[in-house]
């Protein structure tokens, strides 16, 4: 994933629900306009906490179609449907 790509949301981190019965994710598309790294493990972080930043992936910022602006989206749930060039 890189900036200027073309992203929607998707089902790989997280499965939304509605009174108990799976909802399909939001259509909605987005351009990513950042990307920030996570740091490095440090040693005093336990293993555990270091498996779930490593699952949810970077702090994406998506602007979405409809205008709005979100911050520290995880990479990991996001699908990228065009790539820029």
């Amino acid at each position: 994933m890189e900036v200027g790509d073309l992203v929607c949301q998707g089902t790989r981190v997280i499965a939304m629900r509605s009174r108990g019965k799976p909802m399909p994710p939001s259509k909605m598309t987005g351009i990513v306009i950042a990307i920030r790294d996570i740091p490095p493990a440090r040693h005093n972080e336990k293993e555990r906490l270091r498996n779930l930043v490593d699952m949810l992936g970077r702090q994406v910022d998506v602007m979405w179609s409809n205008g709005k602006l979100s911050k520290n989206f995880a990479e990991n749930s996001l699908e990228v449907i065009s790539e820029s060039r």
